[in-house]
């Protein structure tokens, strides 16, 4: 039981949770606008409740700290942005998404730039590749924009859980595999 430990023996917890995550990801395929909403709902509330959080802090434990001041503000700029994003999550997902696109613009290119910078890899191809498909799953979000807002958080999230669900079912299987050969006979 070297290499998975206990999972050797109890590899179908793992096998079932991969399975309710691909399960999970293609429902969401599914419904991607919902699943869109949904995530960029919960982010908000994520902020909201980090920023309270951290504005709370900043008047009580952190009062006498140089940067409560900053740090109380930097709070209010979350909780402001989490009502924003609960209370309109289609202009949120919209702003997001947009985000997105030009942001993978922007590393596709910078990843090409690499790969020319390091032809002496034999890989580089590959590099320049793979930044060529981020521009171009960029440029695919931004020209679509604003209609690309109502699927692109949710396609990301769905195909997220369907590969993190294809990558528990391989650990629990590797697993059971493993289990079998230590087992005697």
């Amino acid at each position: 039981m070297a290499q998975y430990g206990i999972m050797e023996k109890k590899w179908v917890w793992m096998l079932l949770l991969g399975v309710v995550f691909m399960t999970l990801g293609f429902a969401g395929l599914m419904m991607l606008p919902l699943m869109t909403l949904s995530s960029v709902a919960v982010f908000g509330a994520f902020m909201l409740v980090g920023g309270i959080l951290q504005v709370l802090h900043g008047l009580t434990k952190a009062k006498d700290w140089k940067s409560a001041g900053v740090h109380t503000l930097m709070g209010l700029v979350y909780v402001l942005a989490g009502i924003f994003t609960i209370e309109n999550p289609i202009l949120a997902s919209a702003t997001l998404t947009l985000l997105l696109g030009v942001s993978l613009i922007v590393i596709g290119t910078l990843r090409m730039g690499v790969a020319f910078q390091n032809k002496d890899v034999n890989q580089w191809p590959a590099m320049v590749f793979s930044g060529l498909l981020t521009v171009l799953l960029g440029l695919f979000i931004v020209l679509q924009w604003p209609w690309s807002s109502l699927w692109a958080i949710g396609l990301y999230v769905s195909v997220d859980l369907i590969m993190s669900g294809a990558n528990f079912v391989a650990i629990a299987l590797a697993a059971k595999t493993a289990g079998e050969r230590s087992s005697p006979a």
